[in-house]
């Protein structure tokens, strides 16, 4: 029974061990090394980056920032993924905190993107909230392995 019992458990282990994502698997497992295991990519080829400093960092407008931000993205069908964050606050040289929030947004195609761009949940979340802002920068890319 003590052996069936054993090999009971370590099957379950293995199980467990099974189910858990690729890189956790991995790294779990003892080899040390994630690189294994290609990370995922970003959904979408063209990748909309734009980082916002807010007039101030008090709730209340931060708090309706966040609101008209996520009101207009809901919107938006052609928005593939999306992230709003703030900054992480890495003390590193090369890295700016600067910023209040960074929202990206992902899109299947160039021309998604411009759909975005001329939606009327955009124009109006720019007409509501660009007062909160004193400065936005926006970066652009497009995924360069297709």
């Amino acid at each position: 029974m003590k052996n069936r019992r054993g090999f009971l458990q370590r099957l379950g282990g293995m199980a467990a061990l099974l189910a858990l994502p690729g890189t956790t698997r991995k790294l779990l497992a003892g080899s040390g090394k994630a690189a294994a295991v290609p990370p995922d990519e970003i959904g979408g080829k063209f990748v909309h980056s734009v980082y916002f400093w807010l007039v101030d960092e008090t709730m209340p407008t931060r708090g309706k920032f966040v609101t008209e931000v996520l009101k207009y993205l809901k919107e938006i069908d052609v928005i593939r993924t999306r992230h709003l964050g703030r900054a992480a606050g890495t003390d590193r040289e090369v890295v700016d905190n600067s910023y209040s929030y960074c929202m990206i947004l992902t899109f299947d195609s160039s021309e998604d993107h411009d759909i975005y761009q001329a939606h009327a949940a955009h124009q109006q979340f720019i007409e509501n909230a660009s007062s909160l802002w004193t400065r936005v920068q926006v970066y652009d890319s497009i995924r360069c392995n297709d």
